[in-house]
């Protein structure tokens, strides 16, 4: 008996495939050196984001999470459709704006730093600065923040010369009681 090739009769099958968001990564550590009364300056120049399954985000958060005094400002200029508001009651600087990795990155890195403060490091001589960002859930598995990390603001305090106001008249009579 001869036995032939037989077929057998086709199935199909589903496979799910449920995408799991990864988180942006950031990193960032500079350290800047700020005097009291200077003009304000960038913090850190050597931010970098990456993600994996997003190309956009779509939001950050900038806070001054050690050290923070009444007169802290942290400013971005807007650009590329991303833009920053700053609470200086808690010194957090809230960005918002759907842009690419790059322009974030770029955005994040002309985040300054000033005080209006005439006497800046009467709670602490130095601002921990924490940096997040969000991804614009482009892979539509949600949206997904970053760990946060941060950077260092070392500040050096100017001896205010003490003022004198004078200007009074004293009307004095010679060998008066």
């Amino acid at each position: 008996e001869s036995l032939g090739a037989n077929s057998s009769t086709a199935v199909t099958s589903t496979i799910t495939i449920a995408p799991i968001n990864d988180a942006p990564v950031v990193t960032a550590g500079a350290t800047l050196a700020y005097t009291e009364n200077s003009d304000p300056a960038a913090i850190d120049n050597t931010i970098t984001i990456s993600d994996v399954d997003d190309i956009e985000m779509s939001g950050s958060t900038v806070t001054i999470s050690s050290g923070f005094t009444t007169g802290d400002v942290l400013t971005l200029s807007s650009q590329n459709g991303i833009s920053g508001t700053f609470d200086s009651s808690i010194g957090v600087l809230t960005v918002t704006g759907t842009a690419s990795k790059e322009n974030y990155q770029t955005a994040l890195r002309s985040i300054t730093y000033n005080s209006t403060s005439e006497d800046p490091t009467i709670t602490a001589g130095s601002r921990t600065v924490s940096w997040t960002v969000t991804d614009a859930n482009s892979d539509g598995a949600g949206a997904s923040t970053s760990i946060g990390v941060t950077s260092t603001i070392n500040l050096t305090a100017l001896s205010d010369a003490p003022v004198v106001t004078a200007g009074a008249t004293l009307a004095y009579t010679e060998n008066s009681d």
